[in-house]
């Protein structure tokens, strides 16, 4: 019984660890695709995030297309053809719009940089232009944020109250805590095996004594 339920458990975390996306990506495709459109990096930040660091709030808001369409959990939404469809147009109409300004964003920054390049030390402090371009990039980076903000409201009105509690379970969920899922599940897999083949085991050498026994009485008899 007990070996029972523990693969029931562990069929339980495969179907987890194996759900898949709803429209599965080509990671290193997409990267190179989105390194492509942002164009050359700042030498003081090789390890760009295009578009998401351009964002007012980069990190502390989700992603919900990306959520809802790409995530490798997304398939136990369950969305219906309609949903999707409307998440896929959704995507069509506003990424293009946010990759604009994100470019824009970036384009700024790097003018502002160049100011900072050409100063020989002839410059004490800020200057005006370079007042009036930090508050256009903050201006810029907020209507950006507005712009992401829409769309999350825009996606949560496609999906059901019950799909939106699954969204912010497996978005949620920290890496750690996915690792240890993984092992868990692993070691009560090895531990199962083992069991299985001691038993195997077990039951050959019982077998193999059985058989040994018989033939030792066999020849007492004889």
């Amino acid at each position: 019984m007990k070996k029972i339920i523990t693969a029931t458990l562990i069929l339980g975390l495969s179907s987890l660890l194996m759900a898949d996306a709803n429209i599965p990506m080509d990671k290193k495709a997409m990267k190179a695709k989105i390194a492509k459109i942002a164009g050359e990096p700042s030498p003081f930040n090789k390890n760009e995030d295009f578009p998401k660091e351009y964002f007012l709030i980069p990190h502390n808001l989700p992603f919900a297309l990306g959520l809802v369409l790409h995530h490798p959990q997304s398939s136990t939404l369950n969305l219906s053809k309609e949903q999707i469809t409307k998440l896929v147009e959704m995507k069509k109409t506003k990424k293009p719009t946010i990759i604009k300004m994100a470019k824009e964003v970036k384009s700024m920054e790097l003018s502002l940089l160049k100011m900072l390049e050409t100063n020989e030390g002839n410059q004490t402090k800020v200057s005006d232009k370079m007042s009036k371009l930090v508050d256009t990039i903050a201006t810029k980076k907020a209507e950006l944020t507005k712009a992401h903000l829409q769309c999350i409201i825009d996606v949560q009105n496609v999906l059901t109250k019950e799909q939106r509690e699954k969204v912010m379970a497996y978005a949620t969920i920290k890496k750690t805590n996915k690792a240890k899922v993984v092992a868990e599940s692993n070691a009560t897999k090895t531990k199962i095996t083992t069991e299985n083949n001691n038993s195997k085991t077990k039951i050959i050498a019982e077998s193999n004594t059985t058989e040994t026994k018989s033939t030792t009485e066999k020849n007492s008899t004889k």
